[in-house]
């Protein structure tokens, strides 16, 4: 029986589809830097990725910044994308309460004994985090450990980045309630990407009541709007007098927490679905 219509919700698709469909393309991070990923990932966006987007009824990406990116590195026709942003899970959702409750547990789950700032993701090169250790080097006394998750090598250079009052804690893979708990507790969660689709970190962060800083590319202050501090993104001491203020303004973190949380709430996997629906809608009639 042949389907009314297929949506295929990942990059990974067949070449010829049965049937009318809609493709989702989250970003295009392997094509604008080809240099940080395998040789093999171009031919695959030229022979897969591309035809597939140019024959689909549409075309679902997570933010506005990247439908320049699907003219351009796949020769979509602009008609044809949609924007569908993705949402953040309840469980990340934070009350004063619940955020100081769990920022204690994050504290002592980890051994944290002083202010930190998170970095939550890969370690892949386009997620620059050297400028994130130059910027957190740069800090002098101030007090501040920096916390990564990944389980990728680091940068040897970039490791030995310390500041004289901080301490580098590499904590891996983690499962979703040891992951908010970290955003729950930490000074600042700083997102220095070169290029992101999205950026659901800063998503989840604000969420939970942490206060974000995001490197200024189009799609992560789409996102963030004006509830996040940004940076030029290889501005390390840009990045360093964010941090600096943070760590020394306990008002300025308040109204960066109240403003993420309202951020949030128009961000929704509801909403997401509906939106979704909605494609459906319009392709089948």
């Amino acid at each position: 029986m042949r389907p009314d219509l297929i949506h295929y919700m990942s990059v990974y698709a067949p070449r010829t589809s049965p049937g009318a469909h809609v493709y989702t393309v989250h970003d295009l991070i392997h094509l604008r830097y080809p240099s940080y990923f395998s040789w093999k990932v171009p031919p695959y966006y030229r022979l897969v990725v591309g035809p597939v987007a140019r024959s689909a009824q549409a075309v679902i990406t997570d933010t506005a910044a990247t439908v320049p990116d699907l003219v351009e590195f796949l020769g979509v026709d602009v008609a044809k994308a949609r924007v569908v942003p993705l949402g953040v899970s309840s469980e990340f959702v934070l009350d004063d309460a619940a955020r100081a409750r769990l920022s204690a547990e994050a504290r002592t789950r980890f051994s944290l004994p002083r202010p930190y700032v998170l970095y939550a993701g890969n370690r892949r090169p386009h997620k620059n985090l050297r400028t994130l250790f130059e910027a957190w080097a740069a800090l002098g006394d101030q007090s501040c450990d920096l916390v990564l998750t990944g389980d990728e090598p680091l940068d040897h250079d970039a490791a030995r980045l310390q500041p004289q009052n901080g301490k580098l804690y590499l904590v891996g893979e983690l499962g979703q309630s040891e992951l908010i708990a970290l955003y729950a507790g930490c000074t600042a969660m700083v997102q220095p990407s070169l290029y992101e689709g999205f950026g659901l970190a800063v998503l989840e962060a604000m969420a939970t009541g942490a206060p974000a800083i995001v490197a200024r590319t189009p799609a992560m202050l789409e996102v963030g709007g004006d509830a996040v501090e940004s940076f030029a993104p290889k501005d390390a001491q840009e990045l360093r007098a964010l941090l600096a203020a943070l760590l020394s303004d306990a008002s300025k973190r308040e109204r960066l927490r109240a403003a993420g949380r309202e951020r949030v709430r128009a961000f929704s996997w509801d909403a997401t679905a509906a939106a979704t629906a909605k494609v459906y809608r319009e392709v089948l009639q």
